[in-house]
């Protein structure tokens, strides 16, 4: 499916046929991007607590995002949201965070491309 490491690559549907999205350079510079953009959507209220964004303006902002590291102009935070499949909503945040933000998964991690069913029982296929 998608592999996180030298190469980004992102398996989307689009208009019904499967296109792939490849990119293997993605500069330092994107990570402070990143966490730049990231702050400006939390405000503060009249007596300055922190509000969170909504998980929906923080989703579309990460897409954008993520869409932004491809060369590929075709690629938005739009498409990426309506190619990627709901089973696999967590790619975007795990490519800002393994890939561009440089965190190391734990070795016991569970690959996410290794679905289970329900109750953690692996989905026979």
């Amino acid at each position: 499916m998608s592999e996180i490491g030298k190469e980004i690559r992102l398996d989307l549907m689009i208009n019904g046929t499967r296109k792939t999205f490849t990119q293997s350079h993605v500069p330092y510079s994107k990570a402070l991007d990143y966490t730049d953009g990231e702050a400006k959507l939390f405000k503060k209220d009249d007596e300055g607590n922190d509000i969170a964004p909504s998980a929906r303006a923080l989703t579309e902002f990460r897409a954008e995002f993520v869409a932004g590291l491809f060369d590929d102009k075709d690629l938005t935070g739009t498409v990426l949201l309506d190619g990627v499949d709901a089973w696999d909503r967590d790619l975007i945040l795990e490519i800002i965070m393994y890939r561009v933000l440089g965190y190391e998964k734990d070795v016991e991690e569970s690959d996410p491309t290794d679905k289970k069913g329900p109750k953690g029982k692996k989905d026979e296929k």
